[in-house]
Formats: structure tokens, C-alpha cells, sequence
């Protein structure tokens, strides 16, 4: 029999001081003695204060650090598992110890715990609210928690729709294949925004759906604004238990309405059902919402499976009897995705549908641009008699022949070329494409600048590729002024160069079969997931790419300063590898805190964002110049608050 591994339910915490109190070990499974990855741990002290939160990798291995020398205990539980707490482990300051745990399955019904009608505001207080909240909880923070590494490799079919008001399609779907690396595929704004502002925001661009990712649904600021109830499956949901959700009393903002399903055998998370309550302008629109699915993969991980959202469209029309207008919908936009398949860096298939890659396969091929060949072009072959006619038929293009097109750097010419970033790229490939319109308008001398854009989001301007290693590029593509302003809005009269990462796909399973070419310009999708506009205008503010500042991130949902820099600089990671017999470890990344030594870059890990203030890169001349030989692979110098 196979059990769900020990999960442990609460907000992440990650610590931050670098002369740490750390506690390394292993989780695994009393029957079966396999390690348990994807497991949280919580370090509590004395007291049973939680100070601590981790999760443990595929190797049910973990490490915790405790913000000062003590006495403390792992804690981990989970219904369906006997909860676990360690015997008291003192923990000395900077010093490192060791502690191995095994927990025993006891499968427990949840069905046995579950109370129809309980509406809780806080969670904690009711019994049935709790238990199902636990499960839900722990699905949600490992979603989380995935979403600040992108270790995934997601083969996407993204679609957009427009319906009728009863939800029948006016024409056929717009869909187009979206692969990478990625953290997770939807993602919203912060909680506290989504507080102040609620799920809705009109002006004077139209109307804005925020929908709702892992990091809000158990964030603080949601517990606060929504009460809770359990129910039972029917119908669709025969066999799920629901914890449902509803805008708490006195709750006047835009907000949302659902229900988290998970299985009632297992306590797996299985997915979200929500509509969108008190619409702007009184509008009445039962059908507006989404749903969220979710899938647990083999190591322990959660991750977004499929998502759609739907999004009234509305206009004012006049009431019977020349009773004035009210606000109706004329129908419903609908985008969305479905993961054709998921792969590990290693090339491991955690998932794959075939009717997603089947759908995406019947999707019309898109419009492609003009293309001229590149290198010697075989001469054609002799043209066929058309029957019934003396004059030839024209032969058709070799099929063979790879083409070149003008707005678009990819695979085999990546890999031909010799840059080393995607400025050396684009000047060997495309030179035309950083010829500068220069200044365009007087208001704004930077209008006409040409901009550059990394896996959809504003990076900034074009000495930006700078810092984009050719080897992480999966394609560029160029994109005219007018095509510009017409999928990133105005202020782009200059042009933009789109980067997509992610080059080359895990090996390992078979290939998917559909992998039509997407379109050169899908409209962008107003995305309820992606509403990322703050912090894309803090990325195009960043002015120096070896400095980031607390203006830059803040705002920013990553805890330690690994995943940060992996969001905004992630060039700063690279390593240079072994640069010296002698010392193997001179061609490290080191890592300075407010001018001490502090170790190599896995110290990131330890430092929280809310301490610091300002993060520098030192290439290895800087590094040399300032801190001595033995930098070759450059420095991040940390300086807190």
C-alpha cells in the first residue's frame, strides 16, 4: 500500500542569519523505509513557537535553521499520519547538527472527521473546518514553495475564447504552444493588494480579473477576509470533500467565492471551483469565474495542472419602459491552459495528456512570416505536367530546406552561433534589429527606445541581452513598433526584442506530437493570473544590472535571497566552473555580507529579503580588486538593513 508523505501545515519561514544554528537530516517511512520528499518540517522552541519551515528535497533530505542557539524540536503531522515531534535538540550557535526521523503511516478516514455545514471565519475554530483545512493547506504551500524554483519543464497549450453569455463558443479557439522552464504557470498579484483593491480593479485601460494563486489562497490576509464551511461531494465532485469559501461580513470589494476539493480517501488536493461576487457597477454575472486544477507529482511536489478563467464582457443597455440602462453581459472571455506535458531537469515525464497535445495538434497553424532560405538552396526539381495540360505545375518547396525568418532567432541557429550572450547573438544574426529610431517624442525621450522582454515580462532596455547567456535562449523574437504597441500597449515605438529561456527540453520519454509554432503576436492574455505590471515597471527602473535594490524587489513573493536573485538576476548565478588545478573551488560564486566573508552562493539560501537592502554583483577583475585572488568566479556582496 502506498501512503501520501508527512506534510506539516503553516506559513514558509525561512531564517536569516549567516552565523547559524542549523539542524540537517532525512525523513523517511517506518514500512516501507523510502525516503519522504516534498515533506514540510517546522523547527518550534521551547515554547511550541514555530521558527522554522522547510521542505524536504527528493531525497527526503532537509535542512533547518534556528534564528538563535537553543533548545528546540522537529515537528511534523499530517491526517492519515501519527504526528511527530522530536525529542528536545540543542542547537549551538554556528554549529550544525544531525537528526534523523522515521513516521509511522496510520491511515486515518477523513470522512470520519468531516462535519456538513460548519461555517467557520477562522479556521483554527472549528474541528471539521481544521481537518480539512490542514490537507488543503498542505497541497497549497507546497505549490508554493514549488513556485519559487522553476525546476519544471511545462509543454503549455494556452487558449483564449470568446463565448455567449450562456457559454456556447462564437468561433473557434485561439491556441499556441508555450514551453519552458517556469516556477509555475499562473501567477497573481500580492495578498495585500488583493485586499486593498479586491479581485477586480476597473479604469481607464477596462477592467482587470485577478484570480487566485497558492500564495493568496493561505496567505493571512485571506484567512481575514473569508469565512469557511465543509461540504460533500455530488454529482461531478461524487466522492470529494469541499471546504468552501465566501467573502466574510462587512466585505464590500470585488471578491470571490469557491470551493477547494480534495479526495476523501486519500486528503489529496484535487482542485478549485470560484466565481467572481459584488462585480463592479451592480453587473450580475453568475458564470464569471474560474477553476484551478492541481497534481502532486512523484516527488512529493504540487504543482498547477490546468487553469481557465472566464471574464464577462459587458455593455450598457436600455431597460423596458424607458426605464433608464443597467450594465448586462454580452458574453465572456476565456483563457486559460492545459499542461501537455511536465518534465524534471533530468528528463523525467511526471505528467502527460494526450488529448491536451491532441487539441493543441487540431489547433490552425498560425501565419508564418516571410522567410528566405539560408545557405545554398538545392536547385528545384523539374515541374510536373499538369493532366490535360501542355503547361508545367509548379513543384512545391522542399520540405527539407530550414528557413530563415527575418523577425526570429531559433533552434539550429542558436546552437550554431558562437556568442556567448544574446547581444553577440542578435548582432552576428540580426543586426537590423538594434538599429535605434532615436527620440520620437519630446515628453518622453526614452518612447523611442527599443526594449527588451524576458519570457514575457519587461526586462528593460537592449544592453540588457548583455546579461542573457546564450545557452539558456530557446528563441528571440523581433517585434516592429506597430507590432509592438499592439501586444505590450503604447510607450514601445521603438520596438522590442522578445527572449524566451528555457533552450533545450529534458531529455528522456517520447516527444509530443503537436508542436505547431505559436503565433507571432497572440494577444496577450489580461491575464487574472500574470497581473505582474508593478514589478515589471520596478525591472525596467533598474538601471545598473549588477546592483539590485530594495526598490527594485519590493513587492517581490521570495523569501530567501536565492530565489530573488534567481527572479531578477539570474545571470549573476552562472559558474564558471573549475578555473584552477591547484584550488577547485577558485571558480566559485562567493557570497560577502556586509563586507565579511560568508561563504559560497548557497548561503543566499539562509539570508532572508525582508533584511536586506541592496545586493551587488562583482565580476572576477571587481572581485580581485577588492577582495583579493581566489574570486575567479565573481562575488554577491549583501548588505542589510
Amino acid at each position: 500500500m502506498r501512503f501520501p508523505a508527512v506534510l506539516l501545515v503553516a506559513a514558509l519561514a525561512v531564517p536569516g542569519a549567516l552565523a547559524a544554528q542549523t539542524v540537517r537530516g532525512q525523513l523517511t517511512d517506518s514500512v516501507s523505509r523510502a525516503p519522504l520528499p516534498g515533506a514540510f518540517l517546522t523547527l518550534v522552541d521551547e515554547h511550541g513557537v514555530e521558527k522554522a519551515r522547510t521542505i524536504t528535497n527528493g531525497s527526503g533530505e532537509f535542512l533547518l535553521t534556528a534564528p538563535g542557539a537553543g533548545v528546540y524540536r522537529l515537528r511534523s503531522k499530517r491526517i492519515g499520519f501519527r504526528p511527530y515531534v522530536s525529542p528536545p535538540l540543542t542547537l549551538t550557535a554556528g554549529g550544525t547538527s544531525s537528526y534523523n526521523a522515521v513516521i509511522d503511516p496510520i491511515p486515518v478516514a477523513l470522512a470520519q472527521v468531516v462535519v456538513q455545514g460548519e461555517r467557520q471565519c477562522d479556521v483554527e475554530a472549528g474541528a471539521s473546518v481544521a481537518a480539512v483545512w490542514e490537507e488543503v493547506h498542505e497541497a497549497l504551500a507546497a505549490v508554493s514553495w514549488t513556485s519559487r524554483d522553476p525546476g519544471y519543464w511545462y509543454a503549455i497549450a494556452r487558449f483564449e475564447r470568446e463565448t455567449t453569455p450562456g457559454g456556447r463558443a462564437r468561433g473557434p479557439d485561439s491556441t499556441w504552444r508555450d514551453d519552458g522552464y517556469r516556477r509555475v504557470p499562473i501567477k497573481s498579484v500580492p495578498p495585500d493588494q488583493l485586499e486593498r483593491e479586491g479581485f477586480v480593479v476597473v479604469d481607464s485601460a477596462g477592467s482587470t480579473y485577478h484570480g487566485p494563486d497558492a500564495d493568496e489562497l493561505i496567505s493571512d490576509a485571506f484567512l481575514r477576509t473569508h469565512c469557511f464551511e465543509t461540504k460533500s461531494g455530488r454529482g461531478e465532485t461524487e466522492g470529494l470533500i469541499g471546504l468552501a469559501f465566501s467573502p466574510a461580513r462587512g466585505r464590500t470589494l470585488p471578491d470571490i467565492t469557491g470551493t477547494l476539493w480534495i479526495d476523501r480517501t486519500t486528503a489529496m488536493l484535487h482542485h478549485l471551483d470560484f466565481s467572481y461576487a459584488r462585480l463592479p457597477e451592480g453587473l450580475v454575472a453568475p458564470r464569471a469565474g474560474g477553476r484551478i486544477e492541481f497534481l502532486r507529482v512523484p516527488s512529493g511536489a504540487w504543482i498547477v495542472r490546468d487553469w481557465v478563467i472566464r471574464m464577462p464582457e459587458a455593455e450598457m443597455k436600455q431597460r423596458p419602459m424607458a426605464m433608464g440602462t443597467q450594465l448586462e453581459v454580452a458574453g465572456f472571455k476565456e483563457v486559460g491552459g492545459n499542461a501537455v506535458e511536465i518534465k524534471t531537469r533530468t528528463g523525467i515525464i511526471v505528467y502527460r495528456s494526450d488529448s491536451a497535445a491532441a487539441t493543441l495538434a487540431a489547433a490552425p497553424a498560425a501565419p508564418q512570416p516571410t522567410a528566405v532560405a539560408t545557405g545554398p538552396v538545392p536547385p528545384p526539381a523539374p515541374p510536373a505536367s499538369v493532366p490535360g495540360s501542355d503547361a508545367p505545375a509548379s513543384a512545391p518547396a522542399p520540405t527539407h530546406t530550414r528557413l530563415r525568418t527575418s523577425n526570429l532567432i531559433e533552434g539550429p541557429e542558436i546552437e550554431a552561433s558562437t556568442a556567448l550572450d544574446a547581444y553577440a547573438l542578435v548582432q552576428e544574426a540580426r543586426p537590423l534589429w538594434l538599429h535605434s529610431r532615436g527620440p520620437v517624442s519630446i515628453q518622453d525621450p526614452t518612447a523611442g527606445v527599443l526594449q527588451v522582454y524576458l519570457n514575457g515580462m519587461q526586462y528593460g532596455d537592449v544592453s540588457r541581452l548583455r546579461e542573457l547567456m546564450r545557452t539558456e535562449i530557446r528563441e528571440i523574437r523581433f517585434y516592429s513598433a506597430a507590432e509592438a504597441q499592439q501586444r505590450y500597449g503604447t510607450g514601445h515605438a521603438g520596438g522590442v526584442i522578445e527572449v524566451s529561456t528555457g533552450a533545450v527540453a529534458p531529455s528522456g520519454g517520447e516527444p509530443i506530437a503537436a508542436e505547431p509554432s505559436p503565433p507571432p503576436a497572440p494577444p496577450p492574455a489580461p491575464a487574472p493570473f500574470d497581473s505582474t505590471r508593478a514589478r515589471e515597471t520596478r525591472r525596467s527602473r533598474a538601471g545598473n544590472s549588477n546592483v539590485l535594490k530594495a526598490e527594485e524587489f519590493e513587492g517581490s513573493t521570495a523569501i530567501d535571497l536565492m530565489a530573488l536573485v534567481q527572479e531578477f538576476r539570474p545571470t549573476w548565478l552562472h559558474s564558471r566552473g573549475v578555473t584552477s588545478i591547484h584550488d577547485q573551488t577558485a571558480g566559485q560564486l562567493r557570497v560577502y555580507l556586509n563586507g565579511v566573508s560568508a561563504g559560497d552562493v548557497n548561503q543566499l539560501r539562509e539570508i532572508r529579503v525582508s533584511d536586506v537592502k541592496e545586493l551587488r554583483f562583482l565580476p572576477a577583475a571587481q572581485a580581485h580588486a577588492r577582495y583579493g585572488v581566489g574570486h575567479e568566479g565573481g562575488v554577491i556582496e549583501v548588505i542589510t538593513r
